[in-house]
């Protein structure tokens, strides 16, 4: 498969859509998870450069080839969630972008040849990425590090006068704030049509909560500190050149980004590059070589230029996609704001669609193959196993109506992977002995799978270790697990 199987593994639209909404959102805290995405399959890829020693190797034990499965199941989820999301933003039910692509992906599983489909399919994402990226930073007249400039010297971000949410209004759900809208100053919210409007305020420390029936053009004044509630149909607008609620302050505070905090840093390090060591080291039926390793470290890094400038030039032009939180969705607001309503717009996002689309079908190719290569009984059947897929699309389409965060359940899967698979990558002498990955790969998995849960439920403890655990549970499965495999498969003295 070369290197276009291991972009496509790797860069899925979960990843590759989600990066210029983490660094739209924050700023250098985004782009250090850009830079952590591009090395950690590169690391994957050179520890597969050493050659197997004696004693290495052999079958794929049936509990790794179905925890493989079940994370490939799962990153068609979290990818099916993207597509789902990006149709409802353009206006059309959310269930026709997965059945589309569910559908879609189900077919090339029964095609034996859709391997051969994986560079075309890849292209496809590339034009479909970079085309409007580009008419945007002809529209806008000015080039990504001059615009990187321009955002960081702006003294605050306001909603521009050709914005949806100060013209014709939009629905709050697509703010996406569940948590509600806090304001930092006074704004005028006026209601497009007859629905209800609910704010909750402080008066002294204690809470106090107003509620309005408004009919269409009425308004209501928020106060600094008011928080407004999203109720289902409410179609809302807010005053042009107020600032964003949610919105960094300035454009200095956003470039300065927050407070780094080293344990988010090293729970990420080692999710995703535990992840990358679990799907990328048998993507390719031999070991890369360096200009394999050449094209794909080129692929992430045009990935990784291609997130931080449509994060910049939206932060230029649509500052108001800060309103509630950033999204991946909300990007295909972009190239109506900097163009306007008009046909060349429309042709845009449906084409930066239609690349997300080609890169779910690639890296559902891809990934089938991954799962393919490690079946114990060497033909790859389990590759082309339509009902045991039709289960996998199926099930990740149905799960995919309920929204979920695409990223929170990438950096789940990748973790579950780390904690499971990863291992016997690093000490593949000691996965040798038989039953030695097995326990490890349980092992880490039940600690991953405990250590998710309690954070969860109880949220991140006060303590620097048990915080990280609960936020990135592979920090401590992984080492768990490795422990568990090296004393499991310690061969005793012949």
């Amino acid at each position: 498969m070369g290197a276009s199987g291991v972009l496509a593994v790797w860069l899925t639209p979960a990843l590759w859509l989600t990066l210029p909404a983490l660094i739209l959102g924050g700023g250098p805290d985004g782009l250090w998870v850009g830079l952590v995405a591009v090395v950690a399959p590169l690391l994957a890829l050179v520890a597969g450069l050493r050659p197997p020693r004696p004693g290495e190797g052999g079958p794929v034990p049936l509990f790794h080839v179905t925890a493989l499965f079940l994370v490939v199941a799962a990153l068609i989820w979290a990818n099916l969630l993207v597509l789902g999301d990006l149709a409802g933003r353009l206006g059309l039910p959310r269930w026709h972008g997965i059945a589309i692509a569910a559908a879609g992906g189900l077919v090339l599983t029964a095609w034996r040849g859709a391997e051969r489909a994986t560079v075309a399919l890849l292209l496809v994402a590339l034009v479909g990425a970079a085309v409007p990226l580009l008419v945007v930073a002809l529209a806008s007249g000015i080039g990504p590090v001059g615009a990187w400039d321009a955002v960081a010297g702006r003294a605050g971000f306001h909603f521009p006068r050709l914005s949806h949410w100060v013209t014709d209004g939009r629905e709050l759900r697509l703010a996406h704030g569940q948590m509600g809208i806090v304001f930092d100053e006074e704004h005028r919210i006026t209601v497009s049509g007859e629905g209800m409007v609910r704010l909750y305020s402080q008066d002294g420390g204690r809470g106090a909560e107003r509620e309005w029936k408004l009919s269409p053009g009425q308004s209501v004044i928020a106060r600094p500190g008011d928080r407004l509630e999203s109720m289902a149909g409410m179609r809302v607008r807010f005053e042009a050149d107020k600032r964003v609620p949610g919105a960094p302050r300035s454009g200095i505070a956003w470039a300065a980004g927050r407070r780094p905090e080293a344990r988010e840093g090293l729970g990420l390090v080692v999710t995703l590059v535990g992840g990358a060591l679990a799907l990328l080291p048998s993507a390719t039926p031999s070991r890369p070589s360096r200009l394999g390793l050449g094209l794909v470290g080129g692929g992430l890094v045009l990935a990784l230029l291609w997130a931080q400038a449509w994060a910049v030039y939206s932060a230029l032009r649509a500052p108001d996609l800060f309103l509630g939180g950033v999204t991946a969705e909300a990007l295909l607001d972009v190239p109506g704001l900097v163009l306007g309503e008009s046909a060349g717009a429309l042709r845009l996002q449906g084409l930066l669609l239609a690349g997300a689309l080609a890169g779910f079908l690639g890296s559902s190719i891809a990934l089938r193959g991954r799962v393919a290569r490690v079946d114990a009984t060497g033909d790859g059947e389990i590759g082309r196993d339509l009902g045991l897929w039709a289960m996998a699309f199926g099930g990740a389409g149905v799960a995919s109506l309920w929204p979920v965060d695409p990223w929170a359940l990438v950096v789940l899967v990748l973790g579950a992977a780390a904690s499971t698979l990863a291992p016997p990558v690093l000490l593949p002498r000691h996965a040798a002995r038989p039953g030695a990955a097995t326990l490890a790969g349980c092992v880490g998995l039940l600690l991953f799978a405990g250590l998710a849960a309690a954070g969860s439920v109880w949220g991140r403890p006060s303590g620097v270790l048990l915080a990280v655990g609960a936020g990135y549970p592979a920090v401590a499965a992984l080492p768990a697990a490795l422990v568990v495999l090296w004393l499991a498969g310690r061969r005793t003295p012949e």
